[in-house]
C-alpha cells in the first residue's frame, strides 16, 4: 500500500498518457470511417482506347461513386481549361433515358460513357483562329449544386495527337492498323 501511496503521481500520469493515446486512436478512426462512408466521393476515369474489332480510337469516359450513398447527377461533361462542354443528353440518348430522367450513381458502381474523335474534336477551343487545348477534365454536378472534377490526361493526349496532326495539315487516321480478319478455315484452326 505504501509503494501505490509513494508512486500514485507516476500512476496518474501513465494511465493519462494511455488514456489520451487511446482517445486520439478512436478519434483518428472515426475520422477515418467518416471519410470513407458518409462522404460523397466520386472517382474520374479517362482513357484513351481502341476498339477491338473496328480498330477505332475513342476516349473511354468512367465516373464511379466510391461511397455507400447515392449520388444523383444533374450534369456530367468535360472541361476544357474554365469551358464546360455538357454530355448530359448525349448520356441519356446513348443510355435510352427519358430526357427529364434523373441520372443516379448507385453505391459503388460506375456510369460509362465513351466519345469518338468527332465529339472529341468539338470540345477543342478555337480563340482567334488558333485552336486551344487547355488542361482536360470530367466533370459532374449533382442534385445538390455540388461540382466533382477530375483530370483525364489519356484523354487530352488523344486530343494532342488530333492536334498535331491538323496543324501538320494531315488528316488525322481514327483507325489504328487493321482489324483482325477472321480466319479462312472457319476459325476453329483446321484447314480442309
Amino acid at each position: 500500500m505504501e509503494w501505490l501511496n509513494e508512486n500514485s503521481g507516476i500512476i496518474v500520469l501513465i494511465a493519462s498518457i494511455i488514456l489520451v493515446a487511446l482517445i486520439g486512436v478512436v478519434v483518428w478512426l472515426l475520422l477515418r470511417l467518416h471519410s470513407k462512408i458518409a462522404v460523397q466521393r466520386l472517382n474520374f476515369l479517362g482513357f484513351y482506347s481502341v476498339d477491338d474489332s473496328t480498330r477505332r480510337r475513342y476516349a473511354g469516359l468512367t465516373i464511379g461513386n466510391k461511397s455507400l450513398n447515392d449520388v444523383g447527377i444533374t450534369e456530367l461533361g468535360i472541361q476544357n481549361g474554365k469551358v464546360n462542354f455538357p454530355l448530359t443528353e448525349k448520356y441519356k440518348l446513348e443510355k435510352k433515358m427519358q430526357p427529364d430522367t434523373r441520372i443516379v450513381l448507385e453505391q459503388r458502381s460506375s456510369i460509362n460513357l465513351d466519345l469518338g474523335c468527332d465529339e472529341l474534336r468539338k470540345i477543342i477551343i478555337e480563340n482567334d483562329g488558333k485552336k486551344v487545348l487547355k488542361t482536360l477534365r470530367l466533370y459532374a454536378v449533382d442534385l445538390t449544386g455540388t461540382l466533382y472534377r477530375g483530370r483525364i490526361y489519356p484523354v487530352k493526349k488523344l486530343a494532342k495527337e488530333m492536334l498535331a496532326a491538323e496543324k501538320k495539315g494531315v488528316a488525322f487516321v481514327e483507325t489504328v492498323g487493321e482489324p483482325a480478319a477472321p480466319e479462312a478455315d472457319g476459325g476453329d484452326g483446321k484447314s480442309e
